[in-house]
C-alpha cells in the first residue's frame, strides 16, 4: 500500500510516498481502509520536529481519519467489514496510508450515510469541544478570542462557541481570512494584520477583556496576552507554533493578582485513555451535524501523494477550514474553486 513517511524531519519536502506492507489487523484491532485523512498543526509540529511526543522515524504521521472497516482482528465483535467508521489514532499515529490497523476501541462508527470527508474533520472538533468544555468550563454569554479562526481547529472552535452561545471573537491575519471567519458566524472579526488587537478586544468588550483566550501560538507575546482578559478570565495554550513562552507566566500572572488571570495549557492526550469518553464526544459531534447545528468547513481534498503540497498549503497559511487528504482519490478539489 502506499503510505507517507517521515525518515528525518524538516520542511514539507521531507514526506515521502514509500510503498510498503499493508498491515493485518492483529486480535483485538481493526484494518480500516482510508477515505479521508484530516491534516493540521499536530502534523506540522512531528514533521518539523517539535512535538512533545515525537515518535521514532521513520514513522507515518497523521492522528485523525475517516474510512470503512476492511477486516477485522480476533476478538472483535463490534465491528464488521463495510462499516463506516472515525479514528482517533492521537496515542499511535499513522493515518497518511491507504489503510490503517488500529485498535478496535479507537475507530468510532459512523450513522449510515454520514459523509466520511466530514467524518475527516470530527477530530478538529473533538479538541475544540473539549478545550471549551473541558479547557475553560464556558457558559453561555461569555466572551472568547479565538487566534487562528480561519484554520481547521479554529473555525471549529467558532462554530462550537456559537452553538454554546458564546460571544465569539475571531483573530484572523488578513482580510481574506477575516472575510472567511465571518462567513462561519463569528459574533466579531478582528484582522490581526490591520487592527490594533487590544483597542478592539477593549473596545468589543466595553473594556472589560474577554472570559477566554485561546491561543495556538505561544512564543515571545504570549504572557502579553493576560492583559487581554476580564477578570478571572483564562488564557488557554493549546498549541506552540512560535515555541513555548518565553518569560515567566507565573511571574507575569502574579504581577496581575488583582484580576485573577488563569494560564492553561491543554492537550487532547488528556484522553489517551479513555476511548469512551472519546467515543461519546464523536457521536454528540455527529448529532450536531446531522442536525446542522455545526457545520465542518473543508479547504480542499487532495490525493494521498499530494501530502508535501497539503503541507505547504499548511506552512504558508493558506488553509480556511480544513485540509483533506484522500488516498482514493485522483485530483485536487478546492472546494471554494
Amino acid at each position: 500500500m502506499k503510505a507517507v513517511r517521515l525518515h528525518r524531519t524538516g520542511g514539507p519536502d521531507v514526506l515521502q510516498l514509500d510503498e510498503i506492507e499493508r498491515p493485518e489487523p492483529a486480535p483485538g484491532q481493526v484494518l480500516v481502509k482510508t477515505h479521508s485523512i484530516g491534516i493540521g498543526l499536530a502534523d506540522q509540529l512531528v514533521r518539523d520536529g517539535r512535538y512533545p511526543w515525537m515518535p521514532e522515524l521513520p514513522t507515518i504521521p497523521g492522528i485523525e481519519m475517516s474510512g470503512t472497516i476492511a477486516a477485522v482482528g480476533a476478538g472483535v465483535t463490534r465491528h464488521r467489514e463495510g462499516d463506516p467508521v472515525v479514528v482517533s489514532a492521537v496515542p499511535e499515529r499513522g493515518c497518511y496510508a491507504e489503510y490503517l490497523a488500529v485498535d478496535a476501541d479507537w475507530a468510532f462508527a459512523c450513522p449510515a450515510g454520514f459523509d466520511l470527508a466530514a467524518a475527516g474533520c470530527l477530530m478538529n472538533y473533538r479538541v475544540a469541544y473539549r478545550i471549551l468544555h473541558s479547557g475553560v468550563r464556558a457558559r453561555a454569554g461569555e466572551t472568547i478570542a479565538i487566534v487562528g479562526a480561519s484554520g481547521g481547529l479554529g473555525s471549529a472552535l467558532v462554530d462550537l462557541a456559537n452553538a454554546a452561545d458564546l460571544e465569539t471573537i475571531a483573530l484572523a491575519r488578513g482580510a481574506e481570512k477575516a472575510a472567511f471567519a465571518r462567513t462561519r458566524g463569528a459574533r466579531h472579526v478582528i484582522d490581526t494584520k490591520t487592527d490594533d488587537l487590544k483597542a478592539s478586544i477593549m473596545e468589543i468588550t466595553g473594556g472589560c477583556g474577554v472570559d477566554h483566550f485561546i491561543d495556538p501560538v505561544g512564543g515571545g507575546d504570549f504572557v502579553n496576552r493576560l492583559d487581554l482578559l476580564a477578570i478571572h478570565g483564562t488564557l488557554v495554550l493549546y498549541g506552540m507554533i512560535e515555541g513555548l513562552p518565553r518569560d515567566d507566566v507565573f511571574a507575569a500572572q502574579t504581577q496581575r493578582w488583582a484580576r485573577c488571570p488563569a494560564v492553561r495549557v491543554f492537550s487532547i492526550h488528556s484522553f489517551d485513555h479513555e476511548p469512551e469518553a472519546t467515543g461519546a464526544d464523536l457521536k454528540l459531534l455527529m448529532e450536531m451535524i446531522t442536525a446542522g447545528t455545526i457545520s465542518p468547513a473543508i479547504y480542499a481534498e487532495m490525493p494521498l501523494e499530494d501530502a508535501v503540497e497539503a503541507h505547504r498549503h499548511l506552512d504558508e497559511g493558506k488553509i480556511r477550514g480544513k485540509l483533506l487528504l484522500q488516498p482514493h482519490r485522483d485530483e485536487v478539489y478546492f472546494t471554494d474553486g
